[in-house]
């Protein structure tokens, strides 16, 4: 059976296979997707930072690295002063630094897949700098 609208013809048994067809391929298409979409974070470990202060208080926008074999990722902690960065398996080092506070270093730490390591950091703040004023007039100088 033929059906011809404007100037395209159309054959309605033809399009009843390809209708069947277009609908096997969607839920093919539903059932294996979710599984392949769960896999690949299996294979993968997890990172769990949480930053504060020798208070206690959070450290928000406190720059995370992660540093492994071919392998450095950047993070920065929210409003919790958290941060979670999925990993690949491997040796991995944590480097931490916030304004204020002296940078925070973890020896070398193994992510297996599937697991969460967790640190919860105290940093610690960075004694000030002291400061020289510099003078270029020598007129200003005392000798009192």
């Amino acid at each position: 059976m033929l059906l011809r609208l404007a100037r395209n013809t159309y054959n309605l048994l033809a399009m009843r296979h390809y209708s069947s067809l277009l609908v096997v391929i969607i839920l093919i298409v539903a059932i294996i997707a979710p599984v392949t979409g769960r896999t690949p974070h299996k294979q993968f470990g997890k990172i769990k930072v949480r930053v504060v202060d020798v208070n206690n208080a959070r450290i928000v926008r406190a720059h995370v690295l992660v540093l492994g074999q071919n392998l450095e990722l950047r993070e920065v902690t929210n409003v919790d002063g958290e941060a979670e960065i999925l990993v690949p398996p491997g040796d991995f080092w944590l480097s931490i630094e916030a304004e204020g506070f002296r940078r925070f270093d973890t020896q070398k730490f193994q992510i297996k897949s599937g697991k969460t390591e967790r640190f919860n950091i105290k940093m610690q703040i960075k004694a000030p700098e002291m400061l020289v004023p510099a003078v270029s007039d020598p007129n200003l100088i005392s000798n009192d």
